[in-house]
C-alpha cells in the first residue's frame, strides 16, 4: 500500500510542527511520509520541544526547520494539517497539490505569557496534546473528515444565505 504522505503547518516550523512530524513518523511511519514546514521559518529547532520529544523516546533533533517553499508546487500531499493560530491565518489557504486541510490548533508552548520556569513544563503540556490528537486520528479518522464535511456545509450554508439576503435588498431597492 502506498503511504499517504502529510505536511504539518505551523508559523516558524521550530516546535509544534516538528513535534507533530515526530509522533506521527513515531506511531503512523508504516502509513504515511511525514513532513513539516513553516511560513516564517525559525533558525532552529527550539531546544525545548527536542528535550520534551526525547523524555517520550523520540529524536527530532537531526530535524530542521524548513519553509513552505520546500514543498509548495514540488510535492504532493494527501494532508496538510496547520498546527498553530498565526499559521493557519497567515499560511495559504489554499495549497497545490493538497488533498485535505486540516486544522489542529495548539498553544504555543513558547508564548509571551510563559515565564522561563514554566517554559519546559508548556512544552511537555502541548507535547502531550499533539500526541493524543494524532493517536485519536490514527484511530479514527473518519471523525475528522465528518467534521471537516459538516464545516464546509456550514460554511456552504452561510454563503447561500449572504446572497438570498442580497437579492433580497436587490430587490427591495429596485421595487421601492
Amino acid at each position: 500500500m502506498k503511504k499517504q504522505k502529510v505536511l504539518f503547518l505551523c508559523t516558524q516550523n521550530s516546535a509544534r510542527s516538528q513535534m507533530a512530524e515526530g509522533f506521527l513518523r513515531e506511531h503512523g511511519g508504516d502509513r504515511f511520509e511525514v513532513y513539516s514546514a513553516g511560513c516564517r521559518v525559525g533558525d532552529e529547532i527550539h531546544p525545548y520541544a527536542v528535550e520534551a520529544m526525547e523524555e517520550v523516546g523520540i529524536d527530532i533533533s537531526d530535524q530542521y526547520p524548513k519553509g513552505l517553499k520546500t514543498y509548495m508546487g514540488k510535492m504532493g500531499f494527501n494532508y496538510s494539517i496547520i498546527v498553530c493560530a498565526r499559521a493557519e491565518k497567515d499560511c495559504p489557504k489554499t495549497f497545490p497539490g493538497v488533498g485535505t486541510r486540516l486544522v489542529w490548533v495548539f498553544d504555543d508552548p513558547r508564548g509571551e505569557d510563559v515565564s522561563e520556569e514554566e517554559r519546559r513544563e508548556k512544552f511537555r503540556e502541548i507535547r502531550d496534546e499533539i500526541e493524543q490528537k494524532i493517536l485519536d486520528w490514527l484511530e479514527h479518522p473518519e471523525e475528522e473528515l465528518a467534521k471537516l464535511k459538516a464545516e464546509r456545509e456550514r460554511e456552504r450554508l452561510e454563503r447561500l444565505e449572504a446572497a438570498r439576503r442580497e437579492a433580497n435588498e436587490r430587490m427591495q431597492r429596485l421595487a421601492g
